[in-house]
């Protein structure tokens, strides 16, 4: 392993997402005063500790949520945009041209402030950020982002710098800024990470109020039913961090390499409506490109279809607890209970082809109990796998090597 820097500073390698890679090399330090690293050996760790997790374990594990009630798109870049949004049914947007807050809060969309803080960032910078944040109409303000995959767009920058940065500015933003969230998003938990990524990461669910994930699956054909599981991987490294942020979850609407062209539809009103019965708070899409958007006769019109059919399941299901499941066949169970007693069943193929008596990507809203709707055998929640090794330390405490380079399947 290389020896830790003079500053004692975590590196993660980059990582190309339209890929899905997620090699990550860790190495020891954080900002804060030096303390001796723990470092696993063969003799107290077994070699299973640092096998790819996968999904096995979330097959039939219960979610217990409620349903989507924000709509967000990323990148406007006009006011008639802005309008269209609106209209499509969007109730916020990221932007990262910060001279449309004022009309898009005018307009009634609630606005999250695009930043892109580093350890390099110099603190007058953050100053300036926090002052426009204090420009826009405060009932408007939705949140602050911190920074966007900073294991990709900054991986000289450990995680414990975000750390540190959310305690200071958690005092700032209560002060200045009340009930303004602070959002940062990542690329993963990916399927391929072992307990050495969950660990590293779950720093990063530390250091905000609002995590952002982004499963893109689309980008290689691969599984749609990972979205959903992408979900409980979070879940997951929220019970490391001992930490509950609300869930973005973020879906593609940009171009997909390498033929350029943009995600079909009905894929991603699949990956949607998985998104929603999951508990996130929040869906949104990456991005709103009108010129792109309209390369591809009907897509325009398809995804404001969508976005009616969306927010329609939003309004309806919103006093609903929603409990959900996805079985080994990747169909997503869902069951909505009202306080009445009421309760209605969601059944979501994730597939592209038929799988238990379901055509491929259907969603069937249905009061019948679901073994009318599907053939696919009952499942039982599996006990959760249990994962050996040392204890998480604490973020004060220097981060192990991770040697491990693998690609997500």
């Amino acid at each position: 392993m290389p020896e830790p820097t003079e500053n004692r500073r975590c590196h993660v390698t980059k990582v190309a997402v339209w890929l899905l890679t997620a090699a990550v090399c860790v190495f020891s330090g954080t900002l804060a005063p030096a303390q001796e690293a723990v470092e696993p050996t063969e003799s107290d760790v077994p070699a299973e500790t640092f096998q790819p997790r996968g999904n096995s374990e979330f097959i039939g594990r219960q979610t217990v949520a409620r349903i989507t009630t924000r709509f967000e798109m990323y990148d406007p870049h006009s006011v008639e945009a802005l309008r269209t949004l609106k209209d499509m049914g969007f109730t916020q947007v990221m932007l990262d041209w910060p001279n449309l807050h004022q009309d898009a809060t005018s307009i009634g969309l609630d606005v999250v402030l695009a930043n892109w803080w580093t350890d390099k960032t110099p603190p007058e910078e953050i100053d300036r950020s926090l002052e426009l944040a204090r420009q826009v109409d405060p009932a408007r303000l939705a949140g602050i982002s911190v920074m966007d995959e900073p294991e990709l767009n900054a991986p000289e920058t450990p995680f414990g710098f975000y750390v540190d940065l959310y305690g200071q500015l958690r005092q700032r933003r209560d002060r200045e800024l009340p009930g303004v969230r602070l959002e940062i998003s990542h690329a993963g938990p990916r399927a391929s990470w072992d307990q050495r990524h969950y660990d590293y990461f779950s720093f990063l669910y530390e250091s905000a109020d609002v995590v952002r994930i982004m499963p893109f699956p689309d980008l290689s054909e691969g599984p749609l039913s990972d979205v959903y599981f992408m979900i409980l991987r979070s879940r997951e490294l929220m019970k490391i961090a001992g930490a509950e942020p609300s869930l973005v979850v973020i879906l593609q609407t940009w171009v997909l390499p390498p033929e350029s062209k943009l995600p079909e539809i009905a894929e991603l009103r699949v990956m949607a409506w998985q998104a929603m019965l999951g508990g996130a708070e929040t869906l949104s899409f990456f991005d709103y490109n009108p010129e792109v958007w309209s390369q591809t006769p009907g897509f325009h019109d398809q995804f404001a279809a969508l976005m009616n059919e969306l927010t329609s399941v939003s309004d309806r299901l919103r006093d609903a607890t929603i409990r959900s499941w996805m079985d080994s066949h990747g169909v997503l169970h869902a069951e909505a209970h009202w306080p009445s007693g009421h309760v209605e069943f969601i059944t979501v193929n994730t597939n592209r082809i038929s799988v238990c008596n379901l055509a491929p990507l259907a969603v069937v809203e249905s009061p019948m109990y679901r073994s009318r709707t599907t053939t696919c055998p009952q499942i039982s929640t599996p006990t959760p796998t249990q994962h050996p090794g040392r204890c998480r330390p604490s973020r004060r405490t220097h981060r192990t090597h991770c040697d491990s380079d693998r690609d997500d399947d």
